[in-house]
């Protein structure tokens, strides 16, 4: 991530975090506390604790290590990693610690020039030696395969599966995740029923969730639709790029 979209990272987490503290109560007849609400905690938790490993010296993690033994959600605690957070950002915007450039301008359009030309690269596979068999496309599982192969050439962290934070009681897990350049990839292949209304449906539903991954400053929702079953794809693509305008990158390949 670059040092803006840290900064911004941290600051939300923060207000967050208030969040989270403004639901500190006790429990009458119960000993301990306070506590706050376990649902809110956790969720911030997590996303607090990753964000803090990837931008704190090895050296500065002591205090992260003492809060990831922890699972409870005693207000106390709550106050300690919001703390935390506090002192990175401080220590971020004063310069004590420095945070990669990370993803720019070139790695997006190195990330799209391989999405667009997907169809001239499954074209090249099928023309193969000798009468070799052709390779097949037959889901977007083979898609995401051949997707993560050449990323693989391109970028140091290429991840499949990547776990995203609960929303609205939805469990969910991202195609692709280019680490170190903070992207994910959502990969859709059209095929008989699923066209434009649900692709369109399915994606929106992933958008926010997506969003809520701390390690995400970008989105690519990659669509390959090589029987053109799509029938309005410019509409499809404004419709999902107006949902979080700037985070989502729509891309169709036909």
């Amino acid at each position: 991530m670059t040092r803006d979209e840290v900064v911004g990272q941290l600051k939300s987490l923060i207000e967050e975090g208030e969040q989270v503290l403004s639901t500190s109560h006790t429990v009458n007849g119960i000993i301990g506390g306070p506590w706050v609400n376990s649902k809110q905690y956790d969720l911030w938790r997590a996303k607090s604790l990753f964000i803090l490993r990837e931008i704190l010296p090895v050296n500065q993690q002591g205090e992260i290590s003492r809060l990831e033994e922890k699972s409870t959600s005693l207000t106390s605690l709550a106050n300690k990693m919001q703390s935390q957070l506090k002192s990175a950002l401080s220590f971020i915007q004063e310069g004590i610690i420095s945070v990669g450039e990370g993803a720019g301008s070139d790695t997006d359009e190195l990330i799209q020039r391989v999405l667009s030309s997907f169809p001239d690269v499954i074209d090249s596979l099928r023309r193969r030696h000798s009468g070799r068999p052709s390779i097949d496309i037959t889901d977007e599982y083979d898609v995401q395969d051949i997707l993560r192969s050449i990323y693989k050439s391109l970028f140091r962290d290429v991840r499949d599966e990547e776990s995203v934070p609960s929303f609205a009681g939805k469990n969910s897990r991202v195609d692709l995740f280019l680490k170190d350049e903070c992207r994910f990839i959502e990969v859709k292949m059209t095929r008989k029923g699923l066209e434009d209304k649900r692709i369109g449906e399915e994606l929106a539903i992933d958008i926010p969730q997506y969003r809520e991954h701390p390690g995400c400053a970008k989105l690519y929702c990659f669509v390959y639709d090589p029987e053109r079953r799509l029938k309005n794809p410019t509409g499809l693509i404004n419709d999902l790029e107006r949902v979080d305008p700037g985070f989502v990158k729509v891309v169709v390949s036909r």
